[in-house]
C-alpha cells in the first residue's frame, strides 16, 4: 500500500505564506526552505483536488479543512520527500531575512490553469499554448491534437456506457492535470519538449485516470472498440495524433491476465473488426532527411501507415463505413533492411455504431478476398513517401498482436526490381509528355 504524504510547511521566522488555505491563489509560486532538503526550492499554491489528483492520492494538505496548501516542486516533479534539491526545483531566498521570493506577477494565466477540472477542452488554449505558443510549429500540440481529443468527445459522447463516459471525462483532466506542472514560471520547456511529455502521460492516463474512475482495463472490448476507433477517426492524418493512437491500441499488453481487452479478437468473430498480417519490400528508396523529432520507430510507424493509405486508395476502400491502422509487427525487420511485416487492422465503423449512414456495412469476407486477389495478381505495387512498395503476402489473424498468422495469399509475381523501377519511372515521364499534348489536341480528353 502507497503511504500517504501530508503535505505540511515550516514558516521561516517573520514569513508568512502568500497561499491562503480558503482563497489560494493558484498558480503563486514561493522560494521556501523545508526540512529534510538540502536547499531551498520553489512551491506552488495549488487546491488539494488538484495535489490529490497529481499524485495518484498520494499526497495531501496537512490541514483537512484546506482548499489550498503549498506543494513544493520536489515532490510534485520528483516524487521526492527529502534530499538534494535539483536544479529545475531550486531557487534563491530573496534578501539576507530569507523572505519567500514572489514570482505570482510575472504569469498572466487565470488561477483555473493550475487546478484544471478536465470539464474545459478550452484549457489548452487558453493555458498552455498561452503560455507556450507552440501551434505553428512541427511539434504543436496542444491546439492540434489535444484540444481536437478532448472535443471529439462532447459529439460522441452518448455513444459509451455510463463506465465509458467515467473514463472519458477521467482521461480528459488526468491529461491536463500531468501537463500543469509545465506552466511554473521557472519551467522553460520547448515545444518538443511538451509534445514528449504530453504523449508519454497518454498511456498511463489510460490506464489510471484518476480515483473512482475505471481503468481502460475494466472496459468491455465492445466499449474500448467504440473509444479507439472514435479517436483513429477524427484524425484524417495521424502525424502529431500517431504516438497517441499507438498507445491506446497496444494498451492490452499492459492489462492484467484477467482484463477483457487483453483478450479482444482471441478466438471471436463477432467483434466488426479485422486483423491481418502483411510482408512487404521496399526498393529504389532514397534516403530523407528526418526532422531531429523523428525517431527510427516514429519513421517506421508512419511509413506503415503510408502503406495502409496507399493499399486503402488501390483497393478502393469505402472510407464511409470502413476505417483501418497500420502499423509494424513486433520484430518487424528480420536482418533485412528492405523486408517489413505490417500488421493492418480493418473496422466496420457501422457495426461498431459510430457512424450513421445508409451504406452497407463492410462485407469482411469479399474485402479480404479482393485483398488477396491483388497479391496474388501482383496488383498491390504501390508508392509510399519516397520509396515503391511490394505487396508480397497477407495472412489473417485471431488476435491483436497477430502471434498465429494463417496466410492467405502470396504473391506469384516475382518482379524485376531493376525493371520495375524503369517501368516505374517510364511511364511518369511518358505521361509527363503526353498528357500535355493531349490536352491541346482535345481538352475534353481525360487520361484514365
Amino acid at each position: 500500500m502507497r503511504s500517504l504524504i501530508v503535505l505540511f510547511f515550516l514558516a521561516q521566522s517573520g514569513w508568512a505564506s502568500q497561499c491562503g488555505k480558503d482563497s489560494g491563489p493558484s498558480g503563486v509560486a514561493e522560494c521556501v526552505q523545508l526540512e529534510n532538503y538540502n536547499r531551498y526550492q520553489w512551491s506552488t499554491c495549488l487546491t488539494n483536488t488538484y495535489i490529490q489528483q497529481k499524485s495518484g492520492q498520494r499526497h495531501i494538505c496537512e490541514d483537512p479543512t484546506a482548499t489550498y496548501c503549498l506543494y513544493q516542486c520536489m515532490l510534485e516533479v520528483h516524487n521526492k520527500t527529502s534530499g538534494p534539491v535539483s536544479e529545475v526545483c531550486s531557487c534563491k531566498n530573496a534578501n539576507s531575512t530569507f523572505s519567500p521570493y514572489n514570482l505570482s506577477t510575472n504569469t498572466s494565466l487565470p488561477s483555473q490553469c493550475y487546478s484544471p477540472s478536465g470539464s474545459s477542452c478550452d484549457w489548452y488554449r487558453n493555458c498552455l499554448e498561452k503560455k507556450y505558443p507552440c501551434e505553428a510549429t512541427s511539434n504543436a500540440y496542444a491546439i492540434r491534437y489535444a484540444e481536437k481529443f478532448c472535443k471529439l468527445y462532447d459529439k460522441r459522447y452518448t455513444l459509451f456506457s455510463a463506465d465509458g463516459q467515467m473514463w472519458v471525462d477521467g482521461v480528459r483532466k488526468c491529461l491536463q492535470v500531468v501537463l500543469v506542472p509545465l506552466l511554473r514560471p521557472w519551467m522553460k520547456p520547448t515545444c518538443q519538449e511538451i509534445r514528449k511529455t504530453a504523449f508519454a502521460s497518454h498511456s498511463p492516463c489510460y490506464l489510471r485516470p484518476g480515483r473512482g474512475v475505471p481503468s481502460v482495463c475494466d472496459l468491455g472490448c465492445w466499449e474500448y472498440f467504440k473509444i479507439f476507433w472514435t479517436i483513429k477517426g477524427s484524425f484524417t492524418e495521424l502525424d502529431t495524433a500517431w504516438e497517441s493512437i499507438k498507445g491506446m491500441w497496444n494498451i492490452g499488453t499492459k492489462c492484467g491476465l484477467h482484463s477483457q481487452i487483453r483478450k479482444c479478437l482471441i478466438g471471436r468473430s463477432a467483434y466488426p473488426v479485422k486483423v491481418a498480417k502483411l510482408e512487404i519490400q521496399t526498393f529504389s528508396q532514397r534516403k530523407r532527411r528526418s526532422s531531429d523529432s523523428l525517431s527510427e520507430a516514429d519513421a517506421r510507424s508512419r511509413f506503415a501507415d503510408g502503406v495502409g493509405l496507399a493499399i486503402a486508395g488501390t483497393l478502393k476502400w469505402n472510407t464511409d463505413v470502413m476505417d483501418w491502422i497500420a502499423h509494424p509487427a513486433n520484430g518487424a525487420n528480420s536482418g533485412d533492411p528492405e523486408t517489413l511485416h505490417i500488421i493492418i487492422v480493418l473496422v466496420d465503423k457501422k457495426s461498431l455504431g459510430i457512424v450513421n449512414t445508409s451504406t452497407p456495412s463492410v462485407n469482411f469476407d469479399q474485402t479480404m478476398l479482393e485483398f488477396a486477389s491483388a497479391i496474388k495478381e501482383g496488383r498491390l505495387f504501390v508508392q509510399v513517401h519516397e520509396s515503391n512498395v511490394w505487396v508480397k503476402s497477407l495472412a489473417t489473424c485471431s488476435d491483436k498482436s497477430c502471434d498465429n498468422p494463417q496466410t492467405m495469399a502470396v504473391s506469384v509475381r516475382s518482379p524485376n526490381w531493376n525493371g520495375a523501377v524503369g517501368i516505374f519511372h517510364i511511364e511518369i515521364a511518358l505521361c509527363a509528355v503526353i498528357a500535355p499534348l493531349l490536352i491541346l489536341m482535345d481538352n475534353t480528353v481525360v487520361l484514365k
